[in-house]
């Protein structure tokens, strides 16, 4: 079993050249397109991060050099340090029976545009199931997939909905809708069960496994194909590097954009390592207005609205779903 990034309290800093700083995003980002540009032979950053665990269960298991939640490094750069640990196990046939894996830029917040860290997280997503599907272990191999909740954001069907996949070549593929009511501790029922398990508590032991989203024997062979990522369609360091005017050099426009950019500044100051720990009404809004080039209201509102009128206290407690 290794841990990736999951469960982690702190992380310290050691620079190759003795800083005990954190390296910035773009630091982190132009490491990670070097060594995926073959530049480099492991990357730069390679053992600057160092996390720990109070937990000593986690801590045995915690693969040091990846980083806790941490919207100041892009996810790129954490596939990167995997894939090289991944590809080691790989050669030395020992792979973990269990990896947890928490790659967390879709949270937004970071120094990108909200675009962009979805499209990081999502590229990550996809280069992973890339490299094991290409894998050996890819034929007894199963990816789950979820979000740590469903935020805050409604959708037309229920507030407590969110994204949950299941990767595998024993996965239903190209099946209908699954309509079956699953949560979190379904799935984390089933890994139990692929493991031979036994339950943690009461809530798993009373969970049913996700059989509808497994085929029942032999699957085709067609469903051992690997997979193949789709390369990102927006740049990664949107928001990072100087962007330009707005097409129609709408003065308005800018100022508000400028406002709203300032306003992520203050709310996310020094809380980049804190999962959940802004007013999520005034994050939803900053990134519909990121992802609408702010001239779009909020749905269910007439206006683009000015920063100003959002100043709801953060989260008092920490989230530590």
């Amino acid at each position: 079993m290794k841990i990736y990034g999951e469960y982690v309290e702190n992380e310290f800093f050691k620079q190759p050249n003795g800083s005990t700083t954190e390296p910035t995003w773009s630091q982190f980002y132009s490491d990670a397109l070097r060594f995926e540009a073959g530049l480099e032979p492991t990357l730069h950053f390679q053992n600057t991060v160092q996390a720990e665990s109070s937990v000593p269960a986690v801590s045995k298991y915690l693969v040091k050099n990846f980083p806790q939640f941490d919207l100041g490094i892009p996810d790129q750069f954490r596939v990167d340090l995997w894939v090289q640990d991944f590809n080691k196990d790989l050669a030395a046939g020992t792979v973990p029976t269990l990896s947890i894996l928490w790659i967390m830029d879709d949270h937004t917040g970071g120094p990108p545009t909200a675009d962009a860290q979805q499209a990081d997280n999502d590229l990550a997503v996809g280069r992973i199931i890339d490299y094991i599907s290409h894998s050996k272990v890819w034929s007894t191999s199963a990816i789950f997939l979820e979000e740590d909740d469903a935020q805050n954001g409604v959708d037309h069907v229920d507030g407590h909905r969110s994204p949950g996949y299941v990767v595998s070549p024993y996965a239903v593929q190209n099946g209908p809708t699954d309509h079956t009511y699953y949560t979190q501790v379904n799935m984390t029922r089933t890994v139990e069960q692929i493991l031979g398990l036994p339950p943690m508590n009461q809530f798993d032991l009373v969970a049913s496994p996700m059989t509808t989203a497994f085929v029942k024997g032999r699957p085709p062979e067609s469903s051992f194909k690997p997979f193949d990522h789709l390369p990102n369609q927006v740049p990664l360091d949107q928001g990072v590097t100087p962007s330009v005017a707005s097409k129609d050099g709408n003065h308005s426009v800018e100022v508000l954009k400028a406002a709203w950019l300032k306003k992520k500044s203050q709310i996310f100051a020094g809380k980049l390592t804190k999962p959940d720990a802004e007013d999520p009404d005034t994050v939803n809004h900053l990134n519909w207005y990121q992802s609408t080039g702010f001239i779009r209201p909020y749905p269910g509102e007439s206006t683009v609205r000015h920063p100003k009128e959002f100043n709801r206290a953060a989260p008092q407690v920490a989230d530590l779903d």
